[in-house]
């Protein structure tokens, strides 16, 4: 099957698509956290979504089982902000719905034209480590609780993928995941999704017709054309609309794994005297 790959720059919230997918943080709801640091003077996507899905898809998040407390040396998950939990985790925040890496869908509502809404949960990048921090050199306890938020904004976009797929959705249109409030560089959000995207296809499954990546602001566009340019080669439609280009994929055109030492954002950057990251990731290793 043939895979039409689409990078529109535009508002998400306003998308035509089987299912819209928002960037949201573990608790689902929304922007009720508006004292979080991070937020100031930034608009997101996952705002912009439940302001056009209305109370109705606030009510169905809200609803959906909250996840069993467990700490995380007993094999819980972490939160999607960690280090600044005890801050950003309380009132409307404090539960838990969806594991940073993890996908859960309810049916889309109000002016959204969309069947489902598939609340996508991106871990936090950990800034200055650019996605590859894996704890602090002396900070064995903190190091073995650390999953390298590289490979859990992977296990997103699998999760998502996945959702949309038990959905029998025949067309996505997806954000940039995680490159908000959460930090992560279009480029490096833009590489996973593709790399993920690439080896759903590889496996021959029934997959969604169109995936449309939809950028909201001119740095993530930028980053994302450069980006699948550079895995996937010239577009085919390349328009002459400033606002969109197409890729058509098939499993038979893409034999071999992308090359991802491509993209300069997914270098290792090692960190001497303030921790290290990327020391046992390698950016041709696209298992993550």
């Amino acid at each position: 099957m043939v895979v039409v790959v689409r990078l529109v720059r535009g508002d998400l919230a306003k998308q035509s698509a089987s299912a819209l997918v928002t960037s949201a943080n573990d608790a689902l709801c929304g922007n009720d956290q508006p004292l979080y640091w991070r937020f100031t003077s930034r608009k997101n996507v996952d705002g912009a979504v439940r302001e056009a899905g209305g109370p109705r898809l606030r009510e169905a998040c809200l609803a959906l089982k909250a996840l069993t407390p467990t700490p995380v040396e007993e094999g819980g998950p972490r939160r999607d902000i960690s280090r600044w939990e005890q801050t950003a985790k309380r009132g409307a925040s404090a539960t838990q719905r969806c594991a940073p890496g993890d996908a859960i869908a309810t049916r889309a509502f109000g002016a959204l034209d969309a069947d489902h809404v598939i609340h996508a949960v991106a871990p936090d990048s950990e800034f200055m480590y650019e996605g590859h921090y894996q704890g602090r050199p002396d900070g064995d306890k903190d190091r073995a609780y650390s999953s390298v938020p590289l490979r859990i904004l992977a296990r997103t976009y699998v999760s998502v993928f996945d959702r949309a797929r038990g959905l029998r959705a025949a067309s996505l249109a997806v954000p940039s995941l995680g490159s908000g409030v959460k930090g992560w560089r279009p480029a490096i959000s833009a590489a996973v999704a593709l790399d993920t995207l690439v080896q759903n296809l590889a496996t021959g499954e029934e997959l969604f017709g169109v995936v449309a990546f939809v950028l909201g602001d001119d740095a993530s566009w930028v980053a994302w054309t450069r980006t699948a340019r550079l895995l996937l080669g010239p577009a085919h439609d390349d328009t002459t609309l400033a606002d969109q280009a197409i890729w058509h994929l098939s499993a038979v055109d893409l034999s071999a794994d992308l090359d991802l030492s491509l993209v300069p954002e997914l270098l290792p950057r090692p960190r001497a005297k303030s921790g290290w990251a990327g020391d046992y990731w390698k950016p041709t290793n696209n298992g993550w």
